[in-house]
């Protein structure tokens, strides 16, 4: 773990680097104060008053110098944790992004986020604290060891002794500390989690009069963490007391040894003295590495959930090298058998499914909940990849395609627009990176956005709010629409692209998507039937098989499954 916890920190050897060189020099300060201090002594014993006012400015000098070596070790500490932490959370945020999709939707997202945030903050004080700490102290330590050699090679020894055992302290409940640091960061971690869904669920927390036992339950894991907490922090305080035990033990005996050789006439008064500020500075770098220890204890819980995220594999690998010739051409989809069950599942949840969207054309999938429409569109977008048959794209297998490339193919609307926290503009913009203000207007134009965008109170400046809350349905659902018209994309899916918009808000949306469609190979997911009367093909699914397809109007004709859906939704409209 420790090799693990130090590859992460490579970013920011630099500067860890020179926060050693200068912690090491502030030791150095204390032990020349330490000297000076005695000089002042033994000068003063010896009725030399401006030897002794000389030393004494001496050790006060080094008093400032070490103030400023000091505070340069803290800054340049941090500015390392910082590369650190900058260069651990891209290189999660990249992992995250090839897991994607199949990744996510199976975590919490307050677990993940607090992986992304709380567990990479709590490697700063691993990698800005403990990390330097530790050269330090044994650098300092032997330092001090080896001055008081000079003065007195038993109390030396005691010293060193003593001071290792107090190092050492802490190994004696190391199991039991990483028990407890493992049930406090796990702790942390659900109850963020239970916050978040608070937060994110609140509306509908308050809807159905849920809010009160919701929060009786949060009470109810802050009480598990705070009891999780408070016994780590009492193992912690019982490893800093034995720590300080055996400083104040190693302190008073490395004096005491030193007086009796006093009395005994071995030593000056004047080595004594030294005896006693060098002895007291020996154990200082054990002491801070103990502080230093237990503020980076919640680094290695940390570093399990960052290790479990990065060691996660992909669901689908992205090892495809083949290019298409030109990927602005709308492409001819092929399902070719297709078979696909969910992780856990028995039912499959696609079974021999075959089935092509030609170039340039509009294929509609309808089908009850559950006979495996929105799946379709999760292979499509490679967010898994089909247990058995193939899925191509112009004769090309999607697994030999590499992923951003076919991704950079396909625009999506779906059900749940996801907007973000933003202007108008930059939402519309995520279409396609550099989109030039005129390419977001002539989008938003199309998309039939436009004139409500103007209404904003800042136009395309306005902010929308998390998620676009701020913006009805319908108006949500014209953005992602004018977003997927920027990208240009020639392959379009159209996720129950309609479904959560009111009727009145219908007619904006489908024209817009009309205008969408044109010149590219679209995917249209419905649950309105009305919304597919211009599909050129009909694909009827049910329980993961294609019960028919044909053109809609001949499926129309036919006595099939096709017409008891919409002789059921009729019915239901009435």
């Amino acid at each position: 773990m420790l090799t693990a916890l130090l590859a992460h920190a490579r970013p920011g050897y630099r500067w860890l680097a020179a926060s050693v060189t200068l912690g090491v020099a502030v030791s150095a300060c204390y032990i020349g104060q330490g000297l000076l201090l005695t000089l002042a002594v033994d000068r003063g014993l010896h009725g030399d008053l401006t030897g002794a006012v000389v030393a004494c400015c001496g050790a006060l000098a080094l008093t400032a110098v070490r103030a400023a070596l000091t505070w340069a070790r803290e800054v340049t500490a941090a500015r390392g944790a910082e590369h650190v932490k900058t260069a651990l959370r891209l290189r999660l945020y990249r992992h995250l992004i090839t897991l994607g999709p199949g990744y996510t939707t199976r975590q919490r997202t307050g677990a993940v986020l607090t992986t992304l945030q709380d567990s990479v903050d709590a490697l700063d004080r691993f990698v800005s604290i403990f990390l330097p700490q530790v050269l330090i102290s044994v650098i300092g330590l032997v330092g001090i060891v080896a001055v008081l050699t000079a003065i007195d090679p038993h109390v030396a020894l005691l010293v060193a002794v003593t001071a290792v055992l107090a190092g050492a302290t802490p190994r004696l409940l190391r199991h039991r500390v990483r028990r407890l640091r493992t049930d406090y960061m796990r702790g942390w971690r659900g109850l963020s989690a239970d916050y978040l869904d608070a937060v994110q669920g609140l509306a509908a927390l308050k809807a159905v009069g849920a809010h009160q036992p919701f929060a009786t339950r949060l009470v109810r894991s802050a009480w598990d963490f705070y009891r999780s907490s408070l016994r780590f922090t009492q193992i912690a305080t019982v490893s800093a007391g034995l720590v300080g035990f055996f400083a104040a033990l190693g302190t008073s005996a490395a004096v005491g040894l030193a007086a009796w050789q006093y009395a005994a006439g071995s030593l000056s008064l004047s080595a004594v003295f030294a005896v006693l500020l060098l002895s007291r500075e020996a154990f200082r770098p054990v002491t801070d590495l103990m502080t230093a220890f237990h503020a980076g204890q919640t680094a290695l819980p940390a570093h399990e959930a960052i290790r479990e995220l990065l060691e996660t594999r992909p669901t689908v690998a992205d090892s495809g090298t083949l290019r298409v010739a030109d990927p602005d051409t709308a492409p001819r989809v092929v399902f070719d058998d297709v078979h696909y069950a969910y992780p856990g599942q028995d039912s499959p949840a696609l079974d021999h499914v075959s089935l092509t969207l030609e170039a340039g054309t509009t294929t509609a999938v309808v089908g009850p909940s559950g006979a495996g429409k929105s799946t379709l569109a999760r292979l499509l977008l490679r967010f898994a990849d089909p247990d058995r048959g193939t899925i191509t794209a112009d004769g090309l297998d999607l697994r030999e395609t590499p992923l951003a490339d076919w991704h950079a193919r396909i625009a999506v609307v779906s059900q749940d627009v996801f907007l973000f926290h933003g202007t108008v503009r930059d939402n519309i913009a995520f279409g396609r990176a550099g989109a030039s203000r005129s390419d977001i207007e002539d989008a938003a134009r199309a998309a039939h956005a436009h004139d409500f965008i103007t209404a904003l109170p800042d136009g395309y400046d306005t902010i929308i709010g998390e998620r676009g809350m701020r913006l009805s349905g319908g108006q949500r659902q014209r953005l992602a629409v004018a977003r997927a018209l920027v990208s240009d994309a020639p392959l379009l899916i159209l996720d129950e692209a309609t479904s959560s918009v009111d009727i009145a808000a219908e007619k904006a949306v489908v024209d817009a998507l009309e205008k969408l469609r044109a010149g590219r190979t679209v995917l249209v997911i419905a649950h309105r039937l009305s919304t597919v009367a211009g599909a050129d093909h009909l694909v009827v699914l049910t329980d993961g098989h294609i019960a028919e397809a044909a053109a809609p109007t001949e499926l129309l004709s036919r006595d099939g499954a096709y017409a008891r859906l919409i002789a059921r939704q009729r019915e239901g409209a009435v």
